[in-house]
């Protein structure tokens, strides 16, 4: 029998497609065993550090045993379920400017904003500015082939919540190369926009008032994607094999149930977008954060949240469909801004946004450790990354599973340490003791230890993963040489 083509997308009536995920069927007589999936790159990143203006992070986040079988802190322990697969790298540095020179894969003195060019791109900026495209874009050039996204840009946090903010602003952390210099790609941060455009039932910008109607109609019209090739879907399971039949079965189910609860989740809309027929109830988009007379952030309303929660999740659903399906084999997910004013109230129950989680402000209460608190809003990100990592895990694929096909990394913008700033010697506003997670089977990628990297560049863990997936280069911007034990 011939086999069944790897593009294989079954079509509804209304012209809606199905893809479906990779089946024996599909391998030309080769055993599933011996088959080579596509490598993938997907990095996650936090906008905060690790610790406060107090505290240890020895007690909040590093594990105390090094190697296999390490411990899990507070600000990690959502982790659990996905730990055996998840190596946590700690001790990294950051090097910054000394007498105003700045070294290579270094930064200026200063914090905010200075530090996340050289994280991502390993090259040295003096102002912040990115001179050097970013390791998404390097894994998609690399892996992309003809899939539907080489890269995927999205982010959860939907506005910066500062300064008459709107949504979609804030600093984006993702640049392709673009000649000769780098141009910066904003991120996707509607999960129904993102479902629309990944799945191809999205009317969008730029339509004529025909073509709005037209598209209108088609929405009105459109039966369920399921619904519209089950007749296929009959004829070509008749095809398949017992295992084949089980993985059909299971990204339908799976497929079905992110339709309906994607369908539940539409994003503030803007120009001719137009929303899907029955869209179900829309998340507030948050105003700004509200200020006193002081000047200093007040958290009397739920301001500066957007169901940021419950679009996390969303975004973790579409994330892992798209690579499933291989319509993307590269990711950033950005879970919140670099210095992030995203309230936690309604995620953590604390009065404060996650920045201020690090400074002590509690609705302009003191806190005596702010590192535990960060701790738990730290959690908050581990608990959608753990989701994540366990659906790649549980997909699966020659390998093992799509999980065992990637590398899969997961970091903060900051550490803990000196402030060269100010000279304060316990500080949020620091680059030492920095950490990275790391999780997925590609190029002999080792899960479920802890690593100290002490002294060692962020970047190199960065360089790791790349090399991981097939990446040939040496060095990432400035900074060369792989996390040693890594892989």
């Amino acid at each position: 029998m011939k086999p069944l083509s790897r593009r294989l997308v079954l079509r509804g009536a209304a012209g809606f497609g199905l893809s479906l995920p990779l089946l024996e069927a599909m391998l030309d007589g080769k055993a599933w065993a011996q088959a080579q999936p596509p490598k993938r790159y997907l990095l996650g990143f936090a906008g905060c550090s690790l610790g406060g203006y107090d505290g240890n992070i020895a007690q909040t986040l590093v594990p105390t045993t090094v190697g296999a079988s390490y411990d899990l802190k507070p600000a990690l322990a959502n982790l659990a379920p996905v730990k055996s697969q998840v190596t946590v790298v700690t001790g990294l540095k950051l090097p910054w400017a000394v007498n105003g020179v700045v070294p290579a894969g270094g930064k200026a003195v200063q914090f905010h904003y200075y530090q996340v060019a050289p994280l991502l791109t390993g090259q040295r900026s003096t102002d912040g500015s990115f001179s050097k495209p970013t390791t998404e874009h390097l894994a998609g050039d690399l892996l992309g082939g003809n899939t539907t996204f080489k890269t995927l840009v999205t982010r959860v946090q939907v506005s910066s919540y500062v300064d008459a903010a709107q949504p979609g602003t804030g600093q984006a952390i993702s640049f392709r190369q673009n000649g000769t210099s780098v141009q910066q790609v904003p991120p996707r941060y509607s999960p129904q926009q993102l479902f629309q455009a990944l799945f191809g039932n999205f009317a969008g910008n730029g339509l004529t008032p025909d073509q709005v109607a037209e598209q209108k109609w088609l929405v009105e019209q459109r039966r369920s994607v399921l619904d519209g090739v089950g007749d296929r879907m009959t004829k070509l399971k008749a095809r398949l094999g017992v295992a084949d039949q089980r993985r059909v079965d299971a990204h339908l189910a799976e497929f079905r149930e992110l339709e309906t609860r994607v369908a539940a989740i539409p994003p503030p809309m803007a120009g001719t977008c137009l929303k899907p027929a029955d869209p179900g109830a829309d998340p507030t988009v948050g105003g700004n954060q509200q200020t006193n007379t002081e000047g200093n952030i007040t958290y009397a309303q739920n301001l500066g949240y957007s169901g940021e929660d419950a679009r996390a999740k969303a975004m973790c659903d579409l994330i892992h469909m798209a690579i499933t399906c291989d319509l993307t084999r590269s990711v950033l997910l950005q879970f919140t801004n670099s210095q992030s004013f995203m309230n936690m109230q309604a995620i953590s129950g604390q009065k404060s946004d996650l920045h201020e989680l690090s400074h002590g402000g509690f609705g302009n209460l003191t806190d005596a450790d702010t590192t535990q608190a960060l701790a738990r809003g730290i959690n908050w990100h581990m608990k959608h990354w753990a989701y994540l990592l366990a659906k790649l895990q549980a997909t699966p694929e020659p390998g093992g599973s799509v999980l065992s096909n990637m590398a899969a990394i997961f970091t903060w913008e900051g550490g803990h340490g000196l402030d060269p700033a100010d000279g304060r010697a316990v500080s949020a506003h620091s680059t030492e003791n920095m950490a990275m997670l790391v999780a997925g089977g590609a190029g002999g990628l080792k899960g479920g230890l802890h690593l100290k990297a002490t002294g060692l560049h962020p970047s190199q863990v960065l360089l790791t993963g790349l090399r991981a997936v097939g990446y040939t280069g040496t060095a990432l911007g400035e900074v060369s040489g792989e996390i040693p034990g890594l892989r």
